[in-house]
């Protein structure tokens, strides 16, 4: 079933976050034959933050990417600085036990106070807002989550707390949602900015950054393993592959272990001053408890960005844009009739269980997968992470414990059974909605 893996998107970038970003970094591709403490595949979030974290202890990193930097999903991701996984922290707390699901919960409730201190320390200009993020209940049913998420935060003392109506009116801009909650730790960036930054910080401590240099081969060679492109070769005492959804067959296994599922994304055009400030107007994103996509930002520019549902599979599934101007237009009726400007979708790499993997490969070989969606804060954190592993060993403070790898079963079937729960998951939010989306 190779077709089934996005080795390549069928667009470019959003010219929205290119065109607010720096110039990309020059990465020319490998050529000839180098030598390197540690190799990294993929020049995404994880991949990035490992080569930083590592070459700012001293160790020599050459990073080889495909195509160039934060070209995949990372470039494409809607933006958010998440303190959390996927799942809830009772999920996690059950699915991890109490001490590493404690371990991960704290780690990750500070992931956007290290994207932030990587922002300054690095003078990142990425269009950061740091006003926090509204998680609103789309329905009754939504409201036990977020009060059970709010006791839980608070009683650790982070600043998060719920909003009633009358709050989330003026927070929102809005009267369709009665209850909410505010995290004041996270936030939202343009997250092909921060990608470009964070890759600038890893050149000037060192890094050889590498695009159009996809590994074709990974083999074991005495003094290390021997990474090969059309241009050349790195050897390396050490490997760690951060390909996400677009992972290959360059290691056995490793892209089955994840589904690649496509997130869709649109943006409008710029609203007058006056939509603009009745619109989000603390500078806050937002979502809401619905199980398909509901993000919601302002961005700088004055323009509505959000994330919306559309086929999760093919490489010209549809977005559903009708779906998603019905709701803006009920969710801010001043809005009125406004078109989409750009829209564009990346692949997700989701893992059977929805949470990140670690792999241990090999001995001294390692892959970070399976972001599933929450590539920005957790992303960052798992290469910091993983450069901790390659030089502390069992001294390393780690948030995610190492997993075998393993195939997901149903992956041959993952389109018709994905689409069937994707399909589910939409009637039971438009009952839930009353049918208003």
């Amino acid at each position: 079933m190779s077709g089934f893996i996005p080795l390549d998107d069928p667009a470019p970038l959003p010219t929205t976050y290119a065109r607010a970003a720096a110039t990309p970094p020059e990465v020319p591709a490998l050529a000839g034959d180098v030598i390197a403490e540690v190799a990294i595949v993929g020049g995404g979030f994880s991949g990035l933050s490992a080569a930083l974290h590592l070459a700012e202890r001293g160790v020599s990193v050459v990073l080889l990417e495909a195509r160039g930097l934060a070209t995949g999903g990372t470039g494409r991701a809607f933006g958010q600085v998440v303190p959390y996984a996927k799942h809830g922290e009772p999920h996690i707390l059950h699915h991890f036990g109490d001490a590493a699901g404690t371990r991960l919960i704290d780690a990750l409730g500070q992931g956007p106070a290290v994207v932030w201190d990587l922002i300054d320390r690095h003078g990142i200009a990425c269009d950061d807002q740091r006003s926090g993020l509204i998680f609103a209940a789309h329905a009754k049913t939504g409201e036990g989550g977020l009060r059970d998420r709010v006791a839980f935060w608070t009683a650790r003392k982070a600043p998060v707390e719920m909003l009633d109506a009358a709050q989330c009116e003026t927070m929102i801009g809005s009267r369709r949602y009665t209850t909410a909650m505010i995290d004041r730790r996270g936030g939202h960036i343009n997250p092909l900015a921060y990608a470009y930054g964070l890759a600038r910080a890893a050149e000037r401590v060192g890094v050889r950054l590498h695009g159009r240099s996809r590994v074709t081969s990974i083999a074991s060679e005495e003094g290390g393993w021997r990474l090969r492109t059309s241009g050349g070769s790195v050897l390396a005492g050490k490997v760690v592959v951060c390909a996400g959804a677009y992972a290959d067959d360059l290691w056995p296994g490793l892209r089955q272990s994840v589904i690649p599922i496509r997130a869709h994304q649109l943006v409008t055009a710029p609203l007058s001053a006056n939509l603009r400030a009745s619109i989000l107007p603390g500078g806050q994103s937002l979502t809401d408890t619905r199980r398909l996509y509901s993000g919601i930002r302002l961005l700088p520019d004055g323009r509505v960005h959000l994330s919306v549902d559309g086929a999760g599979f093919g490489r010209s599934g549809p977005t559903y844009a009708d779906m998603a101007a019905r709701r803006l237009r009920r969710l801010f009726p001043q809005i009125g009739d406004i078109g989409f400007e750009e829209s564009w979708t990346g692949w997700v790499d989701m893992t059977a269980d929805q949470y990140p993997h670690v792999h241990r490969l090999a001995d001294s070989a390692w892959a970070i997968i399976g972001l599933s969606g929450r590539g920005i804060a957790f992303g960052t954190l798992l290469g910091r992470e993983m450069a901790s592993r390659l030089l502390d060993g069992d001294r390393a403070e780690t948030l995610m414990p190492v997993t075998p790898l393993r195939p997901i079963v149903v992956r041959p079937f993952a389109a018709p059974l994905v689409g069937t729960l994707m399909s589910w998951y939409r009637l039971r939010d438009r009952a839930e909605l009353g049918g208003a989306g």
